[in-house]
């Protein structure tokens, strides 16, 4: 028997993203524990290599499941592997199992949640969403937007009823969760300190080089990578010699990522953007002049705590948890709006002291609340609770 059952629905281990960084923070730096990962793997998509190479001793189940519809919820509880305290890393399908493991097995259900799954599918976010009000579901094709939301909050409350105990990384997913009857506490995401400060001369000084713009994350729809793009063109008209960069998976959302692409061209910057594809951002940040996120859902964005830690100025929307992550250490936009992206990038440009000071309260904010060892222990904490 394991310690803990780490329970994730189309994440770890070969899809990359926030929550699969998470995992792999738990599994890697809290070597005394015993770890499983049960993937709940959208049925009929084509397999994807492995994009985390789990530590030995870590054991991996994955179990093909109608994403769309819920079912094989019966061969996903039969297949999860026994543990004293099953770990969901969401609710949706991930939060439910995690309660009924739990309970039919007389173990304890801990919930982390980053994005509020029943959330996303309430504004059409969740999986994708689809035309005239419909949401696609993976292999089962559409599926009613109303129906999804409705399942998903039924769901959520499930996982909620079930769960010992009950997580959010953000204020704002703290208040989300108590709005649904959850009784949750903030366990915020963490980052490594190791990464070395950029501040220094690229900060303090006027910028000597052509600047470099990036966005990182994968290219999906909830990441309005669009906005992005249309606010690189407004930014390339003030500062001709400028580059920008997408660093993050392409292949996740293929049809989106062709239109980002397309989009790019007929914005004129075809040559200017570099699409980087799935990557290790940490080398990128070392070149970046500012780091932007224009998501239109975020609970709270690693890359942006990444960034911080790494002496990176963070521009992004102010959606969901990032005006509490970024106010006072970075810029705010609005959603949507290329302008006031634009616009915060050519102030980060352009003032040498407003450099200066997001990068100085960026890195003091990560070393305050988001260190990754004091996160690691928050969660080691809870499960020695929870046992």
């Amino acid at each position: 028997m394991r310690d803990i059952c780490v329970i994730v629905e189309g994440a770890y281990p070969r899809v990359t993203g926030g929550v699969s960084v998470w995992v792999d923070q738990l599994v890697r730096g809290l070597a005394e524990l015993s770890f499983s990962v049960l993937s709940l793997v959208r049925e009929g998509a084509d397999a994807l290599p492995a994009a985390y190479a789990p530590p030995p001793g870590v054991e991996i189940v994955e179990v093909p499941f109608d994403s769309a519809h819920g079912r094989g919820t019966r061969a996903v509880e039969e297949a999860a592997p026994d543990a004293a305290v099953y770990h969901a890393a969401s609710t949706g399908f991930a939060g439910a199992v995690g309660a009924r493991v739990a309970a039919s097995r007389n173990r304890s259900c801990v919930l982390t949640e980053h994005g509020v799954a029943w959330n996303e599918a309430r504004i059409g976010l969740y999986a994708g969403c689809g035309p005239h009000g419909r949401v696609s579901g993976g292999a089962g094709g559409l599926v009613d937007r109303r129906a999804w939301a409705e399942l998903h909050e039924g769901l959520a409350r499930e996982a909620y009823a079930g769960a010992t105990a009950i997580t959010g990384v953000s204020p704002w997913t703290v208040r989300l969760q108590r709005s649904l009857g959850a009784s949750s506490t903030l366990l915020a995401n963490g980052v490594s300190l190791q990464v070395p400060a950029l501040a220094g001369a690229r900060a303090s000084e006027p910028l000597r080089r052509a600047p470099r713009i990036g966005f990182v994350g994968r290219v999906a729809p909830v990441k309005d990578v669009l906005t992005f793009l249309r606010a690189c063109r407004l930014v390339a008209d003030a500062h001709p010699d400028a580059e920008f960069v997408v660093v993050g998976p392409l292949h996740q959302h293929p049809a989106y990522s062709e239109r980002c692409i397309d989009e790019a061209a007929r914005l004129g910057l075809g040559n200017r953007v570099e699409f980087v594809g799935e990557a290790d951002p940490a080398p990128w940040y070392a070149t970046l002049d500012a780091l932007v996120l224009t998501s239109v859902s975020e609970a709270q964005p690693l890359v942006a705590l990444e960034a911080m830690a790494a002496g990176v100025p963070v521009i992004a929307t102010a959606v969901g948890g990032c005006p509490e992550l970024i106010a006072g250490a970075g810029l705010l936009t609005r959603p949507r709006d290329p302008r006031s992206t634009a616009d915060a990038i050519l102030r980060v440009l352009g003032d040498t002291e407003l450099r200066d000071r997001l990068v100085t309260a960026g890195r003091a904010r990560v070393e305050e609340s988001h260190s990754l060892d004091r996160i690691l222990a928050g969660y080691s904490a809870l499960y020695r609770a929870a046992a």
